[in-house]
């Protein structure tokens, strides 16, 4: 790798390095591990460490490093160095083929790392405050699961959650406007969604919401409380949608399984749903 061609992002007086570390879902917790060992021993270089998880052209874990600006060193060599080796040490074996006829481009290579191919939503200090809790939340109650079920209920979790840091009278109308954003950037997945959740037990996930509604937050525990504190301040400078669209993008569930949550939530708020509208 050519790391003249890496050069470091430049924004709010920070250098952002971006990479994807196409792994296996089984191993991410060997890889968290990696990355929190590799940013917690260089905290003299770097001033900030975010993670998310995606599914999008193969398994992967996007990792973000950000120096401050007066640091003048290229420090993409050293962070491809490390995770190479930990690949090659630690390679994975991915079980989900691709699914041909389904998808036009292929996936990334197992094993493998790429540059640059996401960037930041935001780059404020309230998101990435945001950010780095609701990946320590998520760490919390994935509890080393990451399969794709333990995702997707955390999506449910987190979003009940968030959407009761709004008003009562307008939790409807913001589950609504999220659903046509979400819509709207993947109409491609609006009729898969419709299909899929006629298989799903729909009594079983409107008892679920309710009881994450009907939690006790003498209960919570101090990351969920500190994610709670973090989702209202982004309410106060966006909406329910955007902090909607963050805690996706973040856990990884943009897309078909967004638009599927959304609607489960909207069937339990509601007691309607779209199905036909789909």
């Amino acid at each position: 790798m050519n790391s003249l061609l890496q050069i470091p992002y430049t924004r709010n007086e920070k250098q952002w390095y971006f990479l994807s570390v196409f792994y296996a879902r089984e191993m991410w917790t060997e890889l968290i591990s990696c990355i929190m060992n590799f940013y917690q021993e260089r905290q003299n270089r770097f001033c900030n460490c975010l993670i998310s998880f995606s599914g999008e052209k193969g398994e992967h874990i996007r990792i973000i490093f950000a120096s401050f600006i007066n640091d003048n060193n290229n420090y993409t060599d050293e962070i491809q160095s490390c995770f190479q080796l930990f690949l090659d040490q630690n390679p994975s074996t991915n079980k989900i083929s691709f699914p041909y006829g389904k998808a036009i481009w292929g996936n990334y290579r197992n094993n493998s790392i790429t540059w640059n191919k996401f960037k930041l939503t935001d780059y404020s200090q309230q998101y990435i405050g945001f950010h780095q809790q609701t990946i320590e939340v998520a760490l919390k109650l994935l509890a080393d699961d990451f399969s794709e079920d333990s995702f997707f209920s955390l999506g449910i979790y987190l979003l009940t959650k968030a959407l009761g840091c709004i008003d009562s009278q307008e939790q409807k109308n913001a589950l609504s406007l999220s659903f046509q954003e979400a819509s709207a950037a993947s109409p491609h997945f609006v009729y898969a969604a419709k299909e899929l959740i006629k298989e799903i037990d729909i009594n079983e996930v409107i008892e679920t919401i309710g009881f994450y509604r009907n939690e006790n937050a003498s209960d919570y525990s101090p990351e969920l409380i500190s994610w709670l504190n973090e989702a209202k301040i982004i309410l106060k400078l966006y909406n329910f949608q955007t902090l909607c669209m963050f805690i996706c993008k973040i856990i990884g569930l943009i897309g078909l399984r967004q638009l599927m949550i959304l609607e489960l939530m909207n069937i339990c708020y509601t007691g309607t749903n779209r199905r036909t509208d789909i």
